[in-house]
C-alpha cells in the first residue's frame, strides 16, 4: 500500500490525475511481478484480469479512475496479503531464489531482469522470489499419513504413509 501514489504517479502518464484502462495496462505488469500477491489474489477470486478489481459496483469497467478508487482496488488485494508458513518447504525455495541472486550478481548491474521501479527510474535488479506451493504431508500415527498435494488431491492412510517415505527418500537423496 505505501507505493500506491507512486504506482499511480508512473501510470498517470498525461498528469491529468486519473488512470485510463491503457494506462493501468502499461504498469499491471510490472504490478503482478512486483506483488505476486495481486496474482495470487485474482486466482482465488476466479478473476481473469486485474482489470477486474476497478469494475464499479454494478461490474462495468470505468472509464477512468482516480487514485483512491486505485487505492480502493488494490487495498481489497492487500488485505488479504498473508505472510508465507515457516517451513522448510519455503525455506528451500528461499534459499534457492538467494543463491540464483548471488550467481547473477554482476550481470544484473547492467542487464536488470526485475520489474520497473515505481520510484525511481530503470528496473530492479532481480525478479521478486515467488513461493510454489508443492503440497504438504502430515504423520498422523500408527503408520498413517495425511497428504495434500496439488490439484487439491487428499489421501490419508498406510498408501499415504508409503508415499511419504518414498517422497522423503526422493529429496534425502537429490538434495542431501
Amino acid at each position: 500500500m505505501e507505493d500506491i501514489v507512486s504506482i499511480f504517479k508512473a501510470a498517470d502518464k498525461d498528469n491529468s490525475g486519473t488512470l485510463t484502462i491503457d494506462e493501468v495496462k502499461d504498469v499491471v505488469e510490472d504490478i503482478i511481478i512486483r506483488y505476486p500477491q495481486v496474482e495470487l489474489y485474482l486466482k482465488s477470486k476466479h478473476l481473469d484480469d486485474v482489470m477486474d478489481l476497478l469494475k464499479d459496483s454494478e461490474g462495468n469497467y470505468r472509464k477512468e479512475i482516480n487514485i483512491e478508487e486505485f487505492k480502493l482496488a488494490i487495498s481489497q488485494v492487500d488485505s488479504q496479503m498473508r505472510s508465507l508458513p515457516a517451513t522448510a518447504q519455503v525455506a528451500a525455495q528461499q534459499g534457492a531464489y538467494l543463491s540464483r541472486c548471488f550467481n547473477l550478481r554482476e550481470g544484473s548491474k547492467t542487464n536488470p531482469e526485475g520489474p520497473l521501479r515505481f520510484i525511481g527510474s530503470g528496473r530492479h535488479e532481480f525478479r521478486l522470489f515467488r513461493y510454489r506451493y508443492s503440497g504438504q504431508f502430515a504423520p498422523l500415527g500408527g503408520e498413517q499419513t495425511a497428504a495434500e498435494l496439488l490439484g487439491d488431491w487428499v489421501s490419508v492412510g498406510h498408501s499415504t504413509q508409503w508415499l511419504w517415505y518414498s517422497v522423503y527418500a526422493m529429496w534425502s537423496l537429490l538434495f542431501p
